[in-house]
């Protein structure tokens, strides 16, 4: 499509290639290993429906409404589907973001008093504490180049490890053993989930992928008897879960659901961040009026002090670039819905056994429902804007499963960008170019080389 001049006064950052047509069998299945978003067909940027035919017939469903239809309003007609449950299960077990009806509501339900937003504020100086360690790092070698998504990596662990965890330090390294192979194994078993194939078929990657579910099971499994028996005075995420329970029923989380819960809060939510502050800094790197507006702004609400969390509602401009940041880049890039029954959508017979997929990514640049929509444009999200819907925008998702750590999310991320970009300058390396793919997350493919050189 021609770039309008109106487009060329944008910046626009490398995005996922869109196949000319729908892709058949067997190319999808070769797409998801590549880069799975790469299955999502130019249709599906253009119009709110595409139905594709074939072997493995796929709904990709982008507008708005028919979006706000999916996960709320007829949320039960569309439970989670096969082929991210699957997945998913043998590491999160039955844990809230794997689980359905009653299961769900009854642990969203014990959960959700810890995660509301003037409860949160309480672990700013964590976030603060973790980003100005980063910043100390990057002094010790000032100016050179950087895997910048490992040193977010490590800042949102240090966040995590010590709000949900503890001081968890431990963790680090169960974590860390096989990331990699385990988001490399993920897509060949979707692949396997999609056609149908039994679980106990050998396939590539499923050995590391089930050593590294038993090693964060494990572990976590040993911190949470540990601390049951202690009965210490603690006040973080897994201390009050430890208390949690149902404010209906009164039912209390088991040990082995406490260790389902814990490990979807730090897989779910410890990639997503690192991720979301990777590509937040390189559209930063890119954009020196966007960079200097924060820093702007951060001298002028935050001083030489500290972030501190009453500074968090001040900081606009951090929060826009954060927010077009996650449109651009939303780190959890697409849901899956199971379509059991035939069911009809903005007039469109939808046949039982179709995947439905919210393609997020695309939604996010969509031609009916954003300007420019593969530009970097903060001023999107001023406060003087009119706001996208949930359902336009939405990289927590949206509706009744929302994601209970967006607030921890939004507040971590703001913390931290104000404090990096303070201390340091960040340019990609040279010749390097960032290239988006889509695994478990929205990943840069081959990392982020970037040179930090602190400021003056």
């Amino acid at each position: 499509m021609p770039q309008s001049e109106t487009e060329a006064r944008y910046f626009q950052p490398p995005h996922i290639r869109v196949p000319a047509k729908s892709l058949g069998f067997p190319q999808n299945l070769m797409t998801i290993l590549r880069n799975n978003l790469e299955l999502i067909p130019r249709e599906a940027y253009q119009q709110p429906l595409v139905v594709t035919g074939g072997l493995i017939p796929m709904a990709f469903i982008t507008g708005p409404e028919l979006v706000k239809q999916v996960l709320h309003i007829r949320e039960d007609e569309f439970p989670k589907a096969r082929v991210q449950n699957d997945v998913l299960r043998p590491i999160f077990g039955s844990a809230m973001i794997s689980s359905e009806g009653h299961e769900w509501r009854w642990q969203r339900r014990a959960a959700a008093p810890m995660f509301r937003h003037a409860e949160l504020l309480q672990y700013a100086p964590t976030m603060t504490k973790a980003a100005e360690a980063a910043v100390d790092r990057w002094r010790q070698a000032d100016g050179a180049v950087r895997a910048i998504e490992k040193d977010m990596m490590r800042a949102a662990y240090n966040v995590i490890s010590n709000t949900i965890l503890a001081g968890g330090g431990a963790m680090a390294e169960a974590i860390e053993a096989g990331r990699e192979d385990y988001f490399n194994g993920a897509n060949w078993w979707v692949i396997y989930t999609i056609m149908g194939l039994p679980h106990w078929m050998p396939r590539p990657g499923g050995r590391k992928m089930r050593a590294q579910e038993r090693r964060m099971r494990r572990a976590i499994s040993d911190l949470v008897q540990a601390r049951s028996a202690s009965h210490a005075d603690d006040t973080d995420l897994l201390a009050r879960l430890l208390d949690a329970a149902d404010p209906e029923s009164g039912r209390e989380m088991p040990d082995e659901l406490l260790v389902d819960n814990i490990v979807s809060f730090l897989v779910a939510g410890y990639d997503t961040t690192a991720l979301a502050m990777t590509w937040s800094l390189y559209l930063i790197s890119q954009c020196p009026e966007w960079e200097a507006r924060i820093l702007d702004e951060v001298n002028a609400v935050v001083g030489c002090d500290p972030v501190e969390s009453r500074h968090v509602a001040d900081l606009k401009v951090v929060q826009q670039v954060l927010k077009e940041a996650l449109r651009l880049y939303p780190t959890a890039p697409a849901v899956a819905r199971e379509i059991d029954k035939d069911v009809e959508l903005d007039g469109t017979l939808i046949k039982a056994g179709t995947i439905g997929w919210i393609p997020i990514y695309a939604i996010h640049r969509h031609e009916m429902y954003w300007e420019e929509p593969n530009s970097f444009r903060p001023e999107r999200f001023a406060p003087d804007t009119e706001k996208p819907s949930n359902f336009q925008y939405l990289p927590f998702g949206a509706g009744p499963r929302i994601c209970i750590g967006a607030a921890f999310a939004m507040i971590e991320l703001t913390i931290m960008i104000a404090t990096f970009v303070r201390a340091a300058r960040f340019e990609l390396a040279p010749g390097f170019a960032p290239e988006p793919c889509g695994q478990m997350f929205l990943l840069p493919k081959n990392g982020m080389a970037m040179k930090v050189t602190l400021r003056d």
